[in-house]
């Protein structure tokens, strides 16, 4: 199939509705792995042995997922996002294979970890297909659609798990993803391909190494590793190393930056940066703490239920935002938002102390509806503000910083949580957290009114 270039301006067709089912099937796929083998870990640590390497399961798939961003999107640019995509699903089904047939646990971590490399891929490429194959005006509405898929997938996966794996036991979890995927890469074929642009776009292999390992590094420091003082030393070492040779690498060839310049230049998008690192953050440490503060203070309520509000929330928050942005305009779309994410951490605060469940429940619902509102609101204009040849690039700059903020934010706050210890700890770190979305508030004041603002 002929690739056509990269253009935001595509009529609304036949095709293009089967390129929002694929994307809807392979970014599902992508999703639902984060959370799907979460319920069937203690049945795979008694069957394949090696029950201290069990969290590497769940970290193997997650790290890569984060890490791959940039490099997706840059692939996209270089070869097309058609392309790309399809490569990625491909990765992503065969890790999936060698992950049902695993019989060590370092074969399946191993399996996980090529798992995320495709899923990353797929979720970043996702959202560069269908914000070019839609024109600005529908693009809001597209991205809402995208966030509701993620909603799903944190519902489904964890009730899907646990029916496979009592079913069919927990092999089909991986099984399952084979025809999901082949279907998925059959609608690509059929989708209208779309490839880079007429700019060149050109793929810096060794500057996206040194982010990887920059940004390695740099997560598992704030991870709080336990192996002593030489380890510390050695992920600062890499973590200083990175950073040095991802500048002069920069500076040799700055049109090849695995973040682009440009995004990072403009002036419109500094507080789009601001605003996706503090929102990612205050979602998932809220997610993060909830259970172990309800885990020193048992409420009788299944502490999943509650985190599935967030989950509700952030899936009718993005279909609202999707559908509102065009009218309402970025600035009062974020605004909202992070004011929600603010009332969400203050009153979470009071009910952990005044221990109110209905609070609590409250409390996620509202931080899933602002993460909504400003996840939405700042990629679409992160998306009408990117080149025609670089959507792919700069889509994947915003999934970035979402997953090194939501990785910064639950380790910090978890170490802050450790260090006073207690029980009045978790309400600080909540007041935290919507202290520091008031502060975000004032920086949606710098965003555009009207849309779409290049």
């Amino acid at each position: 199939m002929k690739e056509t270039t990269l253009a935001p301006a595509v009529a609304l067709t036949k095709k293009n509705n089967v390129g929002v089912l694929a994307v809807i099937v392979a970014l599902f796929l992508a999703a639902v792995d984060s959370t799907i083998v979460s319920t069937v870990l203690p049945t795979i640590s008694q069957q394949l042995g090696h029950p201290t390497l069990w969290p590497w399961v769940m970290s193997a798939f997650l790290l890569p997922v984060a890490l791959v961003a940039p490099l997706a999107g840059a692939c996209g640019d270089r070869f097309g996002v058609s392309t790309t995509l399809k490569a990625c699903l491909l990765i992503f089904l065969c890790a999936s294979a060698w992950a049902a047939v695993s019989t060590t646990m370092p074969m399946l971590i191993l399996a996980r970890a090529l798992q995320g490399i495709g899923a990353g891929g797929i979720i970043v490429l996702s959202y560069s297909l269908l914000a070019a194959l839609f024109d600005a005006e529908r693009r809001g509405k597209m991205q809402g659609m995208l966030s509701g898929v993620w909603g799903l997938s944190a519902i489904v996966g964890p009730l899907l798990g646990s029916v496979l794996d009592a079913t069919f036991g927990w092999r089909a979890i991986f099984w399952l993803n084979i025809p999901l995927g082949l279907l998925a890469l059959l609608l690509l074929f059929i989708t209208p391909a779309v490839s880079k642009g007429a700019g060149k776009s050109c793929l810096d292999l060794p500057a996206q190494g040194a982010l990887i390992v920059a940004t390695c590094c740099l997560l598992l420091l704030t991870a709080r590793p336990e192996s002593g003082d030489a380890l510390i030393a050695m992920l600062a070492v890499g973590l200083i190393a990175g950073v040095l040779a991802l500048i002069a690498r920069v500076q040799y060839q700055p049109e090849s930056s695995p973040i682009p310049l440009p995004f990072f230049q403009r002036r419109t998008l500094f507080p789009v940066i601001v605003l996706v690192l503090l929102s990612s953050a205050a979602l998932y440490a809220s997610v993060t703490l909830l259970p172990l503060a309800l885990s020193q203070q048992p409420t009788g309520v299944p502490t999943g239920l509650l985190v599935m509000l967030a989950a509700l929330g952030w899936v009718v928050g993005a279909a609202i935002c999707g559908a509102r942005l065009a009218l309402s305009g970025y600035r009062r779309m974020a605004a909202a938002g992070m004011l929600l994410l603010a009332v969400g951490g203050l009153l979470m605060a009071w009910a952990i102390s005044q221990q109110q469940t209905w609070l609590m429940a409250t409390s996620l619902l509202l931080t899933g509806l602002g993460m909504g509102f400003t996840a939405t609101a700042t990629l679409v204009l992160a998306q009408n503000a990117a080149p025609p040849e670089r959507l792919g690039t700069w889509t994947a700059t915003v999934q970035f910083l979402r997953n090194l903020g939501a990785a910064l934010g639950v380790n910090i706050l978890a170490t802050m949580q450790l260090h006073l210890s207690g029980l009045h700890a978790f309400p600080i770190c909540f007041i935290i957290i919507g202290v520091s979305m008031l502060i975000g508030v004032i920086f949606t004041l710098l965003l555009p009114r009207a849309y779409p603002a290049k």
